[in-house]
């Protein structure tokens, strides 16, 4: 591809603005309308990039992460992966980059490099796009400039924000006239972004003042110069100077820690070249020429501040104050500026987070000597800090401004990142100067102090960001670093908040904001650590407490800059740096429950309790200040998380707020948009799940909430965020439970949920109730599929885009592996497959009600039931299988609240899995969905469920699902064999408990079950069933209740479960002759009331005859009976009482037959009976009994040959069309065993 080519495929990259006034410069206006294809929605945002992609090389890195040259897996596509950092990010720029990603995936254009997949880790978002290779500046350069009409490029990244291609100017450029919509309209509610219309006068104002600072300056005063080299000179000379005492013994460990017997040299001489000059040398030349070439080099923000800082915090460095210092008098004109500084500076350059400068502090991070002169350089300039000298300051801001960026920019190298701090004495100095400059009144009066300390408090600040005091990234000893640095912070924290309210405000508020960061890393720790910490605020840091909660009583007072802080705007002094602010974020970190964090839930939810006793006291002003701060723009969303967090773990307090009408009316005119205040999406988020928190634990309406709905549910079908559309759904489903009517229709509320269900989930709250991110929507639309009186919307949704979108959605929680059938997924929990679902989406309460509402729509659409259980690997099967797992059901147990909710999923699940059965069905399709659940091991899942899982009394549906498979399909019985053999003790526990238990039907079940096993396997199979029956004793006290069972359909079953046993089992025969009574009972049901009863009955005892041994004479007593049964109504009786008279001839009963006339009967069936197979068992039974001698001769005299005769004749005579009878040639083969010469 040709470079000019190239060129015109650009990579759109959004970043978060820091204000509002960077983002009039750099966002694309929200209003555009996209249409995603479902796969890329529904793609699972937790999914590891190896999983998909092959990462070859990195190809790039910038302040907003790495970029790695990869390959799709099964594919020769070559693509772009750029990892950008979640850690360090607020909540808010992580919002806006997911929205950008969003506007970047509808975008298609030929001269845009398209993005082809986004995903999350939890630590970094990952964006995919086309992989373009060469660089956009060096194509510039080579050509000169692109083609006329695309020259709107350059015009982008001109860096002079003067001359720079702004919105909405940019509009009306060549390359894009025509091509943009502009919407005329006013903008709306439901639109994100302020740039649809032109901006108001404050703002324009604002973006006015930020060019004009971040405008290029020209060449950097000559006054400032000299005195850097003045100060170098006096640094030179006090080199081995002392340090300050009290930083030198703190600091004894960390410089024997770092193997550096004497602190280094601060300034390279001419035998040893710069630092510097070898790692950033590459990196300088481009700017080196341009400064050459006579171009002043561009002066990078951060480079501004420090130019600022210094002027203003030494003014002794002015012209009109410099001959009142103690510096001695200098050549202006002929002085050269100092190289050290100046080579500090140009480090700072290059740690800057620019694109291009990226690779220096990587490999800086590495280097031991740039180590050891950090140290020095903290050691030494900090030492003169505590002695009050102005060469420290001039020497250690620019460090700590090295520091911070470092710290920031290469947070993801957690190894060489820990190792750095640590040879550097970090965090141990830091905090050593933060705190002894605390103690220090004559530091505290210096001019420079405001600056000196902003800068330290970033460097602390960027430390406890980074990923190394994470536990699953720690390195080393890192974690107990963390802690110790932690709780040294807490100390010197809560004695600054312990001191009078109208000192040092600038420093309260930076360290509350690292407050803040601290939080965070601690919620993204283990369960120990994050409790000691949140542990220690309620006992050995009460200060800190205290000191939070005692700041947001006090009225605001005036804003308070110390010595030397820079001087800000008035709007930026009243967003982002007032004091209250800082102390509601930092109140609002210290209580919020992180999501998908839950090991820090208990020790915060101490916090938020101690915080919610205090609100309840009558005398407390802490309440009628949060519910005042409620009509803040600034202090509003933190308070509200406060709130929320307090009732979370109170009822009292959600009582207290359902009588106070300013709080009510508070959260009424957010929910309407007539707060005005920073963030109104996330504001109306907390607000919807407060109210909705407040209706739980209530179960009542707080006065005017009813008339709240419409509101509610104009937010629910007109917001595009997802989040907000969430707890407007979660809202509306408590007003619902509550008897408020809101008017939707289907048209609206599908859409609404399509719209919520497609998009990616923005979790930025944990739901009320301990609910997933998606239960509110399942349950309000469970209620609003079910309603009366609003037609028939069930075929509606069926048939909607909706539908699909809801179970794709609930496979991706679920964390089902794409393409895989249950069967291919583990069986175990310990397997290295099984996928926890991300609970944080969904709870095991949205997963019932998920199941409610296919239930409900199945009911009423049956075919579109079978259209989704007949289609083999369907999301709906899979996801359905799955969650009858065994991987599945041990996630489920380890859930909040899963074990209550487990045996509703499991019948909910099993009642959805019964549907083809309950239905006139095509046989071919039933098949093809026994085959189905088969290859996935339903059956075996099903017993292990009932067996680990359900109560006894739940058991009754999972088995009956269970006995249909198996006596449907031969491999699911196989299943159900082996699972007991897996697990014989705890099985047959179970099937006992089954057995005995007081549920007919499920004792009849397993009594098909067991009896349809005994039939179709061979008897190794058996022996389960013959220990279940005999008990753990063998007294075979199972098989006697079962026999004496007052339900017929339990006594029939298992009659006929013991004649298949006696066929194969010579111990149940012996059972039958030693166990006394228990022959009786078989006997007995020879002449029950009922035929199922004696047709079963007559079939064991006819196959306890057959080669029955030692049992023979004691069956003797059954030929009464079983004669007598030979004229019962039901013909399968007949049939099996003439088998087993058959059965008893050669067991030497032939007395007891002759005399209970045997042969007359049998012989009277044989001739008489009008059903066919009963004649042929007759006749079967007849040539066993004429072996007898005496029953042979009371044949020949009963004229048995000429009966059989005729029998036979009349055979002869059907019609040629009809079959023959079987008795045919039995008749013909008895009549010749009954000849006399075949006697003799």
């Amino acid at each position: 591809m040709k470079k000019k080519e190239k060129a015109r495929r650009l990579t759109l990259t959004f970043l978060p603005c820091p204000n509002q006034a960077s983002q009039v410069c750099g966002t694309v206006p929200g209003a555009v309308a996209l249409h995603h294809h479902l796969y890329l929605l529904l793609r699972d945002p937790e999914i590891s990039v190896m999983e998909k992609y092959h990462v070859l090389e990195m190809i790039g890195e910038g302040s907003f992460g790495r970029v790695y040259k990869g390959r799709r897996k099964y594919s020769a596509q070559v693509v772009a992966l750029k990892f950008i950092p979640k850690l360090g990010r607020s909540e808010k720029e992580l919002r806006n980059l997911q929205r950008e990603i969003e506007i970047m995936r509808g975008l298609r254009h030929p001269n845009i490099v398209h993005m082809l997949d986004s995903f999350e880790t939890d630590k970094e978002v990952v964006v995919v796009t086309d992989y373009a290779e060469g660089e956009l500046f060096q194509i510039l350069e080579d050509d000169g400039k692109l083609p006329e009409e695309q020259n709107f490029l350059q015009g982008l990244l001109t860096k002079d924000p003067r001359q720079r291609l702004s919105w909405p100017d940019l509009l009306h450029h060549p390359f894009i006239a025509g091509r943009v919509t502009i919407l005329t309209e006013s903008a709306g509610p439901d639109l994100g972004t302020p740039f649809t219309s032109r901006l108001p006068p404050e703002l324009q104002v604002l973006k006015d003042q930020q060019a004009h600072r971040l405008a290029p300056k020209g060449n950097q005063s000559r006054i400032l110069r000299q005195a850097y080299k003045h100060m170098a000179e006096e640094a030179k000379q006090k080199k081995h100077q002392n340090t300050g005492p009290a930083l030198e013994q703190e600091d004894r460990t960390s410089k024997v820690a770092s193997g550096t017997a004497s602190l280094p040299r601060l300034k390279a001489t001419p035998q040893e070249p710069s630092l510097l000059t070898g790692v950033l040398g590459s990196e300088m030349k481009s700017s080196w020429a341009e400064w050459r070439a006579g171009e002043a080099p561009p002066a990078p923000c951060r480079e501004n501040w420090i130019t600022q800082d210094c002027e203003q915090a030494f003014p002794e460095l002015r012209p009109e104050v410099v001959g009142q210092q103690s510096l001695d008098a200098v050549d202006l004109e002929n002085e050269e500026p100092d190289n050290d500084d100046a080579e500090w500076r140009h480090l700072l350059e290059t740690t800057e987070p620019v694109p291009v400068q990226l690779k220096a502090p990587l490999a800086l991070l590495c280097n031991p000597d740039f180590c050891q002169r950090i140290q020095s350089q903290l050691h030494e300039a900090g030492g003169q800090i505590l002695k009050g000298v102005l060469e420290g300051a001039s020497h250690i801001l620019p460090v700590l401004q090295v520091l911070s960026s470092l710290l920031s920019s290469c947070g993801g190298d957690s190894v060489s990142l820990y190792s750095f701090c640590r040879g550097a004495g970090l965090p141990r100095l830091l905090l050593s100067l933060l705190r002894h400059s605390q103690e220090s009144s004559s530091i505290q009066q210096q001019r420079w102090y405001g600056t000196f300390l902003r800068d330290l408090m970033a460097v602390i600040q960027a430390y406890f960001a980074c990923t190394f005091n994470l536990e699953r990234s720690q390195t080393g000893d890192s974690l107990q670093v963390f802690q110790e640095a932690a709780n040294l912070f807490l100390e010197l924290l809560g004695k600054l908040l312990a001191q009078p309210d109208d000192s040092e405000q600038t420093l309260r508020r930076d360290s509350l904001m690292c407050f803040t960061v601290l939080c965070e890393a601690m919620d993204g720790n283990s369960w120990t650590i994050s409790r000691a910490f949140y542990s220690s605020l309620m006992t050995t840091q009460r200060a800190v407490l205290d000191g939070l909660l005692h700041g947001l009583t006090v009225p605001q007072l005036p804003f308070h800059s110390p010595p030397g802080a820079p001087e800000v705007s008035q709007p930026l002094r009243e967003q982002s740096e007032d004091l209250p602010g800082a102390l509601s974020s930092a109140l609002a970190a210290l209580c919020t429950a992180p999501v998908g964090l839950p090991g820090c839930w208990e020790a915060k939810e101490q916090i938020s309790r101690h915080l919610a006793n205090q609100l309840t006291e009558d005398s407390n002003q802490l309440r009628s200040s949060l519910i005042s701060g409620l009509q803040d723009p600034i202090l509003c969303l933190h308070l509200l998380k406060v709130l929320y967090s307090c009732c979370h773990v109170s009822e009292p307090l959600c009582r207290l707020l359902g009588r106070e009408p300013l709080a009510l009316e508070s959260l009424w005119k957010l929910v309407q948009g007539k707060v005005k205040v920073v963030d109104w999406e996330e504001s109306a988020e907390v607000t919807l799940y407060l109210l909705s928190l407040l209706v739980l634990h209530l179960q009542d309406l707080p006065s005017g909430m009813e008339k709240l709905g419409s509101e509610v549910a104009t937010v629910f079908t007109h917001s595009h965020v997802v989040s907000l559309v969430s707890a407007a759904a979660c809202l509306l489903g408590q007003l619902g439970q509550q008897g408020v009517t809101f008017d939707l229709q289907p048209v609206e509320w599908i859409a609404a949920a399509t719209h919520a269900l497609s998009a990616p989930a923005e979790v930025r709250l944990t739901p009320p109730g301990g609910c997933g991110f998606y239960d509110g929507l399942l349950m309000l639309l469970l209620q609003l599929l079910t309603q009366q009186g609003k037609g028939n919307p069930v075929r509606v949704v069926a048939s909607s885009e909706m539908w699909t979108v809801l179970w794709h959605r609930f496979s991706m929680v679920l964390r089902l592996p794409e393409g895989a059938s249950v069967q291919e997924e583990e069986l175990s929990p310990s397997s290295p497959q099984s996928l926890e679902p991300d609970w944080t989406l969904i709870s095991p309460q949205g997963m019932a009600a998920l199941l409610s509402l296919a239930m409900a729509t199945f009911t009423q659409e049956p075919q579109l039931c079978l259209s989704h259980l007949s289609q083999r690997g369907s999301i709906l099967m899979s996801t359905l299988k799955h969650l009858l797992s065994p991987s599945f059901l041990h996630h489920l147990t380890q859930a909040p609240q899963g074990p209550e909710f487990l045996p509703v999923l499991v019948l909910s699940v099993c009642q959805l899995l019964c549907f083809p059965f309950a239905l006139d069905v095509d046989a071919d399709l039933l098949e093809g969905v026994l085959a189905d659940l088969t290859d996935s091991e339903v059956t075996a899942h099903l017993l292990q469920v009932c067996r680990h899982h359900l109560p006894l009394t739940q058991a009754e549906l999972p088995i009956s699902l269970l006995t249909r498979l198996a006596l449907s399909e031969p491999p699911s019985l196989n299943q159900f064999v082996s699972t007991v053999a897996a697990c014989p003790t705890t099985t047959i526990s179970f099937l006992s408990a089954a057995l005995l238990g007081d549920q007919p039907l499920l004792t009849s079940d397993l009594l098909s079950l067991l009896a349809h096993t005994a039939r179709v396997l061979s008897p190794s199979h058996l022996s389960f069933i013959q220990e279940l029956l005999a008990g753990p004793d063998e007294s075979y006290r199972p098989l006697r209740s079962l026999l004496g069972h007052p339900e017929n359909s339990v006594r029939a079953r298992t009659y006929g479960l013991l004649g298949h046993l006696l066929q194969h089992s010579g111990a149940l025969r012996g059972a039958l002759q030693s166990q006394l009574g228990l022959l009786n009972l078989l006997l007995l049901g020879l002449g029950d009331k009922d035929p199922a009863v004696r047709r079963g009955a007559s079939f064991a005892v006819g196959n306890a005859a057959y080669q029955a041994g030692p049992l023979g004479p004691a069956l003797a007593a059954a030929v009464p009976g079983m004669t007598q049964l030979l004229g019962d109504p039901q013909a399968g009786i007949r049939r099996n009482a003439a088998s087993a008279l058959g059965n008893l001839g050669p067991e030497g009963l032939g007395d007891e037959l002759l005399r209970c006339q045997v042969p007359q009967r049998l012989l009277e069936v044989a001739c008489g009976d009008p059903q066919p197979n009963v004649k042929e068992a007759a006749l079967v039974a007849l040539r066993s009994l004429q072996q007898e001698p005496c029953i042979h001769q009371v044949l020949v005299s009963l004229g048995a040959s000429e009966k059989l005769a005729l029998l036979s004749l009349g055979n002869q005579l059907l019609p040629r069309s009809s079959p023959r009878p079987a008795s045919t040639k039995h008749c013909r083969k008895l009549i010749h065993l009954l000849r006399p010469t075949h006697n003799t």
